[in-house]
């Protein structure tokens, strides 16, 4: 354990979870397959309690060449709602629409929205570009479809967590000029391929360490070079693109390898002209949106973000929903 000071509710939480670990006998993250590093994710989420949200229907569907899963959460009683696609995080290598569930149909609940949550396909099986390429491929699914389910496609927005957060950001450079997604919420985002920042050499040892960035990276790429184009690393993004891009709600907090790059990513789309709201949360971890269940500061940073997130949504240009008639 990291010896600097977390919040107690968390440093609680993350000793039940090594100590899980420890009597998994989980070994070297770099001796690991995917699916066995699958296992013992799978077993850490166990400690994470779901928040449960009422009034919250779901329909799942497949989309795209590939059919991928999506599944779609509406508020019940509401229609004409603002949109916004949820990429989960899990370096590429984790997660499904089951992992995210509970954080998703809280979003819906919380932010008076249509979420419709992505179950991409994963790495190593399925190396970069293949989760972009069915991210896109859910946006322009959404595009087309989202009316059908209550969704108010002018109001149309993206995001995710982690390597979610990054794929989301992707998915807005490649769209940026074929589809008009409004916004972009992006919590603790990888936007960039190195390992160098400021936050990376402060060597965290709490849920997400640079060792494990760097495994999740080799599982994503196929080469160094891919790390390079901006749809793998959206922060090596050409000016003259970044000036185009959807307004941003940008969330770092403070033990993350992550939050320098998204620091970087927050003021470079600043620098060009786009409208970003920056919220930087002390005392939290990387995986701080899956603790609100029993860590009091993260739902509260939880609930801060989706009151922005909700701003953002109902901005005063855009309509505001109306119950179905009886």
């Amino acid at each position: 354990m990291d010896h600097r000071k977390l919040d107690p509710q968390s440093e609680k939480l993350l000793k039940r979870i090594a100590a899980r670990m420890n009597e998994l006998q989980h070994p070297p993250l770099g001796s690991l397959t995917p699916e066995m590093s699958r296992y013992y994710y799978n077993e850490a989420r166990a400690y994470f309690t779901p928040i449960p949200s009422t009034q919250i229907c779901s329909v799942e569907r497949r989309i795209g060449s590939h059919q991928i899963p999506i599944r779609i959460y509406q508020p019940e009683g509401f229609h004409n709602l603002p949109v916004f696609i949820y990429m989960h995080g899990g370096g590429w290598v984790f997660g499904s629409l089951d992992s995210c569930e509970s954080f998703c149909q809280y979003i819906a609940e919380k932010c008076k929205c249509i979420v419709v949550s992505v179950g991409y396909r994963l790495a190593p099986e399925h190396k970069y570009p293949a989760a972009l390429m069915d991210t896109i491929d859910a946006v322009l699914w959404t595009v087309e479809q989202i009316s059908s389910y209550g969704g108010d496609i002018n109001r149309l927005s993206i995001g995710g967590e982690s390597s979610g957060g990054n794929l989301a950001a992707a998915a807005c450079i490649a769209l940026h000029q074929k589809v008009a997604i409004h916004h972009q919420f992006l919590i603790n985002p990888v936007t960039n391929y190195a390992f160098d920042s400021p936050s990376y050499l402060e060597d965290y040892q709490f849920n997400l360490t640079a060792e494990k960035m760097k495994w999740f990276w080799h599982h994503y790429l196929t080469t160094s070079n891919d790390g390079k184009e901006p749809f793998a690393s959206p922060l090596q993004v050409e000016e003259k693109i970044a000036k185009n891009l959807p307004q941003a709600l940008i969330v770092t907090v403070e033990y993350d390898p992550l939050k320098s790059e998204g620091e970087a990513y927050a003021n470079k789309l600043k620098r060009n002209g786009v409208n970003v709201t920056h919220l930087q949360y002390e005392k939290l971890v990387h995986s701080f949106i899956n603790m609100i269940g029993e860590v009091n500061i993260a739902k509260s940073a939880v609930d801060e973000m989706l009151l922005h997130m909700k701003e953002f949504l109902y901005a005063k240009e855009a309509k505001i929903p109306s119950m179905k008639p009886v």
